[in-house]
């Protein structure tokens, strides 16, 4: 009885070796974990990459439209359109900060501007809808160049929307951020592991 359970767990042992490592002693579990958070890297890399798109398509271009508009009414046809997926998403409040919570990743503050240039807008198309003669073109002029520094940041790459910091991956920054130092250290220890004992 002693002996065949001694084969038995010998026999096991044996498989387990012969599983995790290859006919040349190269561990084949390193090797495994070193393509698993590799693959984790391109997923988070692809997620990220996807927010980012959903968000410019659904915000930051009509966005960066409003800024650029000719007209008040285009103006606040796009203020429109960004105001309605922005709270759509819950883009109204909260902190898209890794680790210091600042004004600049403030949400609240972000959308309460938004919501503000689109009362302007909404009050100028109100007047001049009423009274075509109370609204004059230099009115009209000045409240787009204040749309605009609302809207839009001017920088050495050039024009910019004014945006949150890692804004297109919120409320998950912390996620990404945490998928992407664990899969980039494992992955490098994994692989550096394996390629030592090849």
């Amino acid at each position: 009885m002693v002996n065949m359970i001694y084969y038995f767990v010998n026999h096991r042992l044996v498989f387990l070796k012969k599983a995790l490592y290859g006919a040349e002693g190269v561990c084949v579990m390193k090797l495994f974990f070193a393509i698993l958070f590799t693959l984790v890297l391109i997923a988070t890399g692809i997620w990220n990459i996807d927010r980012w798109y959903s968000f410019n398509h659904d915000i930051g271009n009509y966005l960066k439209l409003a800024g650029d508009a000719p007209s008040v009414e285009r103006a606040d046809e796009f203020l429109g359109k960004a105001l309605s997926n922005i709270e759509a998403r819950g883009l109204t409040q909260g902190n898209s900060a890794y680790f210091f919570h600042n004004p600049n990743a403030d949400l609240s503050i972000w959308h309460s501007q938004i919501v503000g240039a689109k009362q302007t807008m909404a009050s100028i198309i109100e007047r001049a809808n009423a009274d075509p003669a109370s609204v004059t073109q230099l009115e009209r002029d000045n409240a787009l160049m204040k749309i605009r520094e609302v809207l839009l940041d001017e920088g050495d790459s050039g024009t910019k929307v004014t945006e949150p910091t890692h804004i297109t991956v919120f409320p998950n920054q912390w996620a990404f951020l945490l998928l992407y130092v664990v899969s980039i250290m494992l992955g490098f220890i994994f692989w550096t592991w394996w390629k030592n004992e090849r």
